[in-house]
């Protein structure tokens, strides 16, 4: 840094800092060389990071907002991007050093290239549901400026045991900085408005696995904190599934009513064991909202688990899509209640969906 005053150590000496955050917690001693290489590096390729974190945004955004195409345009933005600073880089590559996932840099291109995440970007959704509508505008977003280094890694369906909830992508981002094209790694975290608080609160980005030992306190009160929010995440989904659901049946209603307004009588009902092609209006984890023959009726995640010859939990919304064509089997329709219960007819058709999914995701 410039203007400050810098001990002299003897070669091969180490400096140490207590973070106050943990308490007095030992932080690894950093090495003198890694430190000075580190200063060189954030020197010098500062403008360069800098580029790929206003490019790394901008082919984030633009995918979000080409292939969610939302109604509302908050459900999910992002929402922060940051360059690392230069105490965390040389903290980051020293404890890799340690672990022997690599050796030490002897370049700034290689301080560069030790840690996955120069670069970082938040994604943050509304709702559980929206995560999958990051994920695929993630997704599309690769190409000759962005390229996946690793399959995500999905602490949402496998929370850490501090409580930590996110998707984190590492990737790849491709700039010019004036002497052609260069790659600079960066990560990117999707997660919902809730898990992002939980991480603001607890400041759990401040603390990583090996830097210091964490009273046991703090993390029984994290771990609380994040499951209690992760009931409010539940509560926000079926708030948005049933509102959702409201609006669609009123929307049905207006344009097929059950009752025929020249009889008065209600239509005839469909036949229960038939097999019919619906289409999927709205999806969600434990039901979908299927629309058959003018009638719309629900499909629920025991009728699938049960069509595919499954023990445990599925999530509908795994299988099948909004604006879906699927096969339904009628198990119950009274049109005088305005109930229809449906079922999968073809298993085989589900877990072809399923397997083009978790492709494409």
């Amino acid at each position: 840094m410039a203007g400050a005053q810098t001990p002299h150590l003897e070669s091969g000496a180490t400096t140490q800092r207590r973070d106050s955050r943990s308490g007095g917690g030992q932080v690894p001693a950093i090495d003198e060389r890694l430190q000075e290489l580190v200063g060189q590096a954030t020197e010098q390729l500062t403008r360069r990071w800098e580029l790929a974190e206003a490019q790394l945004t901008a082919v984030l955004q633009d995918s979000i907002d080409t292939e969610c195409d939302l109604n509302d345009p908050d459900r999910v933005k992002v929402a922060a991007s940051r360059i690392k600073s230069k105490g965390r880089i040389a903290e980051k590559i020293q404890r890799r050093i340690k672990n022997r996932e690599i050796e030490p840099p002897q370049t700034i291109e290689e301080v560069q290239n030790s840690i996955f995440d120069i670069i970082g970007a938040r994604i943050i959704c509304k709702t559980l549901r929206d995560v999958d509508l990051a994920a695929k505008a993630v997704t599309a977003a690769y190409g000759p400026q962005l390229e996946q280094l690793g399959d995500p890694k999905d602490y949402i369906r496998n929370p850490k045991p501090s409580g930590y909830r996110s998707v984190h992508y590492l990737l790849r981002i491709t700039v010019d900085d004036g002497n052609g094209p260069v790659q600079v790694p960066c990560e990117v975290q999707v997660r919902t408005m809730m898990q992002d608080a939980w991480g603001e609160l607890t400041h759990e980005n401040s603390y990583k696995s090996g830097d210091v030992a964490l009273p046991g306190l703090f993390l029984d009160l994290s771990r609380h904190m994040a499951d209690l929010m992760d009931q409010v995440d539940q509560l926000a989904l079926t708030l948005a599934e049933a509102s959702e659901s409201i609006m669609t049946q009123m929307a049905v209603h207006n344009e097929f009513p059950l009752i025929d307004p020249d009889s008065g009588n209600h239509r005839p009902a469909l036949e229960s064991g038939k097999v019919y092609l619906g289409r999927v209006l709205t999806t969600g984890r434990n039901y979908a909202l299927v629309l058959v023959d003018q009638f719309r009726g629900l499909l629920g995640a025991s009728e699938v688990k049960r069509c595919l010859g499954l023990e445990n939990f599925v999530e509908v919304s795994d299988y099948v899509l909004p604006g879906d064509s699927l096969q339904v089997r009628i198990l119950e329709h009274d049109p005088a209640r305005d109930r229809l219960l449906l079922e999968p007819a073809d298993p085989e058709d589900l877990r072809r969906r399923h397997g083009r999914r978790r492709t494409s995701s």
